[in-house]
């Protein structure tokens, strides 16, 4: 059994912006997550996406849906007219429009943004206060190259579909990638192939606690992407009630997640030059096959009245690079 090293020597006082407000994040340290020995790794804040400057970091995606699904991905100008994407109380909002009636076969708006900057590797922060939930939904927080994909990797930070109580986390790669089994984690392995080309499932884990109603009802949480690739690739979920202090190089515990380097991935290889995407879909290409009703996918998109909760808030996203030894 391989034991994650997540030790983080952060090397610089650590301050996050509260899930729900401006203010410092005060972290504290897990009484349930049980610390594991590991080596120290030192990072450094590279980048803070937050506040009034949030949608700066990002370009507004305004193709067809690669997944399918029954949405138009709207400009950034259209998106704040719409108010669809904006910023209140530091909180940066992206959402399904929950207004508008609409025939039958007719789109709805949605956003879909990328980051400006790439990324091969770091320490990732994201303050989640409020995640899309909702009949025909397919929210995501994800990344990956989409010039390059699959030859360069996906990771699924956090997605799942209609009104689903389980994030699931997902690796999607090319040729010579699997999930190791037997790691410390705390969620559940779903499917261990991560190569695209024999399965578009992915090599998954499933976080019940992650996800739905009850995450927004608690006020959101924090979720950690932890990509060395001398490691692995390693995401841990923490309720704001729960959110170690990291701050003092205090342990993370086990991850929800993790994907080592070695024999069945090399992660350098398979992961790299990724943009940050968050983005939400209605039905599609895993929503739409899994909608059970009432009625069908396609019809419930008429109904705005189904997409009042569908939106992302988000405080903040910080990302750490590695400081030089």
């Amino acid at each position: 059994m391989m034991f994650s090293i997540i030790h983080l020597a952060i090397a610089l006082s650590l301050s996050f912006p509260l899930l729900s407000s401006s203010a410092p994040l005060k972290l504290r340290r897990s009484k349930t997550i049980s610390p594991r020995q590991s080596p120290s790794r030192s990072f450094t804040l590279a980048e803070t996406i937050a506040g009034e400057s949030f949608f700066d970091a990002f370009d507004f995606f305004t193709d067809a849906d690669p997944t399918h699904g029954a949405v138009n991905y709207v400009s950034q100008d259209t998106a704040q007219a719409k108010g669809l994407a904006g910023v209140t109380n530091g909180l940066a909002r992206i959402a399904v429009d929950s207004t508008s009636t609409l025939e039958m076969g007719t789109n709805r708006d949605s956003v879909r943004i990328s980051t400006k900057n790439t990324y091969s590797k770091g320490l990732f922060i994201y303050n989640v206060t409020h995640m899309p939930t909702g009949l025909t939904t397919w929210p995501a927080v994800w990344s990956t190259d989409g010039a390059n994909w699959p030859n360069n990797g996906e990771i699924d930070l956090i997605e799942g579909v209609h009104e689903s109580q389980n994030n699931q986390v997902t690796m999607h790669t090319n040729g010579g990638c699997s999930l190791a089994t037997g790691q410390a984690i705390t969620g559940t392995v779903i499917g261990t192939t991560c190569d695209s080309t024999v399965t578009n499932n992915g090599c998954a884990t499933t976080d019940p606690n992650g996800w739905g109603t009850e995450f927004n009802a608690a006020g959101g949480g924090v979720f950690v992407k932890v990509w060395d690739p001398d490691y692995g690739i390693e995401v841990f979920h923490f309720p704001q009630d729960k959110v170690p202090d990291v701050s003092r190089s205090d342990f993370l515990g086990n991850p929800v997640s993790f994907i080592p380097n070695g024999d069945l991935c090399n992660i350098g290889e398979h992961f790299q030059n990724h943009q940050i995407i968050i983005n939400i879909t209605l039905c599609g290409d895993w929503a739409g096959a899994s909608y059970s009703g009432p009625g069908t996918c396609q019809s419930a998109v008429m109904d705005p009245t189904n997409y009042k909760d569908a939106y992302w808030e988000i405080g903040s996203i910080e990302v750490y690079q590695s400081s030089p030894a």
